[in-house]
């Protein structure tokens, strides 16, 4: 797939057919993320991949059931968790550089692109799960130290086309030497 394409046509997606998600299409979803790139090289990002229906049902009963995104994660074949090491990205030997605070953020949402737009071109869909409860997840799924969830993805085949959302045009988000 051409990459403008893949990028203009990737939607989130909220209903999945009962494809299952393959092993070899996980990899090169993971492939895909694994090159992202990140501060330092310092690569941050961590995957949970759930298979497990009774742990993913435990997930998002106990962390997001009212969220619109809880039947589809249901429905889904694999839900992945998307996670960074808190301590390791926007450091250099301990020292943060910058007051941003969670740059780890800023290099998974990158490995997230990626794997999100390889998911797209092999034709599968995923939806990024932001509203739910780290604490509970963390809790259900063993998760500990300073490794962080930032995202639920549940993926799939999807069972309904999805169609664009009108999005800002580009003069109002891009500023030239200020922003007004």
């Amino acid at each position: 797939m051409e990459l403008t394409k893949a990028i203009k046509d990737r939607r989130s997606v909220r209903k999945f057919t009962d494809y299952y998600v393959t092993d070899e299409e996980l990899n090169e979803a993971m492939e895909a993320a694994r090159v992202a790139p990140s501060w330092a090289n310092t690569q941050c990002s961590e995957f949970l991949a759930l298979r497990d229906k009774e742990k993913i049902k435990e997930l998002v009963e106990n962390c997001y059931p009212k969220n619109p995104s809880t039947a589809c994660s249901l429905d889904a074949s694999l839900v992945i968790v998307a996670c960074y090491n808190r301590k390791k990205s926007g450091f250099y030997k301990e020292t943060s550089f910058n007051d941003v605070g969670t740059w780890g953020m800023f290099d998974l949402g990158l490995a997230c692109q990626n794997m999100m737009l390889k998911l797209h071109d092999l034709g599968l869909g995923s939806v990024v799960v932001g509203a739910y409860d780290s604490k509970k997840a963390s809790e259900i799924l063993d998760i500990k130290g300073d490794i962080q969830i930032a995202a639920i993805i549940p993926v799939g085949k999807p069972a309904v086309e999805t169609r664009p959302v009108p999005r800002k045009e580009l003069s109002e988000l891009l500023h030239i030497d200020k922003i007004k």
